[in-house]
């Protein structure tokens, strides 16, 4: 019984400094303080890669196509047309170089590349991605209970009340609530 303690000294307890997390605590932990991606180039993040992509391949080849990912020691790209599949095939073995110049990290891990088509290159990937943050979002609908849609409500059904036919006056004060 020498080893049962009380609630006070297991509180009170300062000498015992080094916390047990999860596995997933620690994730959570370091993300929070390093950020989701790392910023060191010592670490590799396939980011760096996407990001260095146009200085590994060329300018024109950088718009057309765009690295997906690395799996079974192979480097997936995506590319517009097959032309553009067709004429990296060719540079494959500059390309690995220059990605395991770029990132020793990787000399294990990239060996080959494979290609994929897809109907979309990573410029119209970018600009639709630029386009989509400058539209508006869309209002959200209001909440029946919310004051704001009770005080349109109210504005709408005065505005409308001469209006005989309830079906049209409905149609009217929804589109007024909504807008």
């Amino acid at each position: 019984m020498k080893n049962i303690k009380s609630l006070g000294e297991i509180l009170s307890r300062d000498d015992d400094n080094e916390e047990v997390y999860t596995s997933d605590q620690k994730k959570r932990q370091y993300r929070a303080q390093h950020g989701r991606f790392t910023r060191e180039e010592g670490i590799f993040s396939f980011i760096h890669l996407i990001k260095a992509w146009e200085e590994i391949v060329g300018k024109m080849m950088a718009m057309n196509t765009t690295p997906l990912k690395i799996r079974q020691k192979n480097l997936v790209i995506s590319t517009k047309h097959a032309i553009f599949a067709n004429e990296l095939s060719f540079l494959v073995p500059k390309i690995i170089e220059k990605i395991h110049a770029r990132f020793p990290e990787l000399q294990s891990h990239v060996n080959g590349i494979k290609f994929v088509h897809s109907k979309v290159s990573a410029a119209e990937l970018n600009k639709s991605t630029e386009e989509k943050s400058k539209q508006k979002k869309v209002k959200a609908k209001l909440h029946p209970y919310s004051p704001a849609f009770i005080e349109r409500k109210v504005k709408a059904e005065k505005l409308f009340e001469g209006i005989e036919d309830e079906e049209i006056r409905k149609i009217l004060t929804d589109f007024l609530i909504e807008s």
